[in-house]
């Protein structure tokens, strides 16, 4: 590694290799803020750094791969909400913080597969669990689970934002009792008391839905990255004359084989993407708030291909 910042910054990951390695075994699904905030750190330096090492023998290419693959399946867009505003306050914090950390994740994927030549199976079966960690390896099917949440949330934040935004340009014309339902939405009810005019209480309405907006827009654009480094991964795979895990010793490690993949195996991941596509091609620029001309040509080329892959 010529640079000498990444050199130094990798020799620090090295030095405190248990530390990284305890953050990276973390279940993500039970992790608090604190934990969830190591987690997001840790793998954020790992992911733009460690695709430059040469060798892994500290086993973080295997501890990220499994976050991945664990991460990635699960059911991110049906987080438990609960009924108190505090808590919905708690769950979009949470809700971005654990987009972020897949952001990261996606990053250092797509480097791997646009710079290491690095290629996951479609799916996975039993037979795929790594023997040493319990962990299923990470496949395209598990990219499609992501892209699937993704787009999820991605059109309820959408959504979400241009509510807001038009609350926000209209909050002259909010009545009392509409006022009082954004204000308790967005835990501020300490903010106000009953006496407060209705001026009082329209610009604290004004100034939290502008801070939920600003929260909605913040994980929008962490989404669209996330979206448009799946979206390439896929790509990249179907544009591959066949699709197959990496040659390399190197790369069997990390996709736990080297099995080849069925044409049913594409088939039902094709099957699957198309609808999730379509999707992604009617996110609206006045909700998203982006120029989606970019997206949209990756969404239209990958749709495409899968096409093509689906009839075969």
């Amino acid at each position: 590694v010529k640079n000498k910042v990444v050199r130094e910054v990798m020799d620090f990951i090295k030095g405190h290799q248990l530390l990284v390695d305890q953050v990276l075994q973390e279940n993500i699904s039970e992790a608090d803020e604190l934990t969830m905030e190591q987690i997001n750190l840790v793998v954020g330096i790992l992911s733009k750094v460690w695709p430059y090492e040469e060798s892994d023998e500290y086993g973080f290419v295997q501890g990220l791969f499994g976050m991945m693959s664990s991460l990635f399946s699960s059911d991110l867009e049906n987080l438990t909400f609960s009924q108190s505003a505090r808590s919905l306050e708690n769950q979009r914090k949470s809700e971005l913080k654990k987009f972020q950390l897949c952001f990261s994740l996606s990053s250092y994927l797509y480097f791997m597969v646009t710079k290491k030549s690095l290629r996951l199976q479609v799916s996975g079966s039993l037979d795929d669990y790594n023997t040493n960690s319990g962990l299923q390896q990470l496949t395209l099917t598990s990219l499609g689970s992501l892209l699937n949440s993704a787009t999820a949330v991605l059109e309820r934040a959408a959504e979400e934002k241009s509510l807001l935004l038009n609350k926000i340009r209209d909050i002259n014309e909010l009545s009392r009792q509409e006022v009082d339902e954004v204000i308790n939405m967005c835990v501020r009810e300490d903010y106000v008391s009953s006496s407060d005019n209705i001026q009082k209480r329209r610009y604290v309405a004004m100034v939290e839905m502008c801070q939920v907006a600003g929260n909605r827009d913040q994980l929008i654009t962490l989404l669209l990255l996330l979206t448009e480094h799946v979206l390439n991964v896929i790509l990249i795979h179907f544009q591959d004359s066949s699709i197959v895990s990496a040659s390399s010793e190197a790369m069997r490690t990390i996709t736990y084989g080297a099995k080849s993949d069925s044409g049913q195996d594409i088939s039902l991941l094709s099957g699957k993407l198309i609808p999730i596509l379509e999707r992604l091609e009617l996110l609206g620029e006045d909700k998203v708030g982006r120029d989606l001309k970019v997206f949209r040509r990756l969404v239209t080329s990958l749709k495409e291909m899968t096409i093509q892959k689906l009839a075969l």
